[in-house]
């Protein structure tokens, strides 16, 4: 199973970046479902240990974004009725969230001048797994801006992200 996750991540990653303010409208999600799954039927979860922000100290000194990410799915998947165990689950969570803080972009000014311009971005990707067929029955991304703002915009964004992304779940 790591294998298949690496991978589907790895893809999805090169697609977009993610993370944290309370303005939204540059947090892009797609979500994906099978169409033969009744994700309704499935109660119980458990995330796979390999999961998380790829590399913590690039985006925030002050935010554990492991923790808040693990936390804030934890809560949108309780509000769901589902119920994180041990063992025996009915699906597989895992999840990768990362940012690229030398991300660039082009600006073209009024008088149509080009310039380059630092433009931090973040992605994360969901992905959940049928427990009895290990297939990949919901997938959904989310990439937007990272930008500098206070601690309760940043974990603001990160919630609208996740909330999004598991809203077909």
């Amino acid at each position: 199973m790591s294998t298949l996750l690496k991978n589907t991540l790895v893809g999805l990653i090169l697609t977009g970046f993610m993370a944290g303010c309370t303005q939204t409208s540059d947090i892009e999600v797609v979500a994906l479902k099978s169409e033969k799954a009744d994700l309704k039927g499935y109660k119980t979860y458990q995330i796979i240990d390999e999961s998380g922000f790829v590399d913590n100290s690039e985006l925030s000194d002050d935010l554990d974004i492991d923790k808040e990410l693990q936390q804030l799915i934890y809560t949108e998947l309780q509000k769901k009725g589902k119920t994180s165990v041990a063992k025996h689950p009915d699906f597989y969570l895992a999840y990768l969230a990362a940012a690229d803080m030398n991300a660039i972009k082009a600006k073209v000014d009024k008088k149509g001048q080009t310039s380059i311009e630092l433009a931090p971005a973040g992605a994360m990707l969901l992905t959940v797994i049928d427990a009895n067929t290990m297939e990949v029955i919901y997938l959904a991304t989310a990439e937007g801006d990272v930008k500098d703002l206070p601690m309760k915009q940043k974990k603001e964004r990160l919630q609208y992200a996740i909330s999004q992304m598991m809203k077909g779940l």
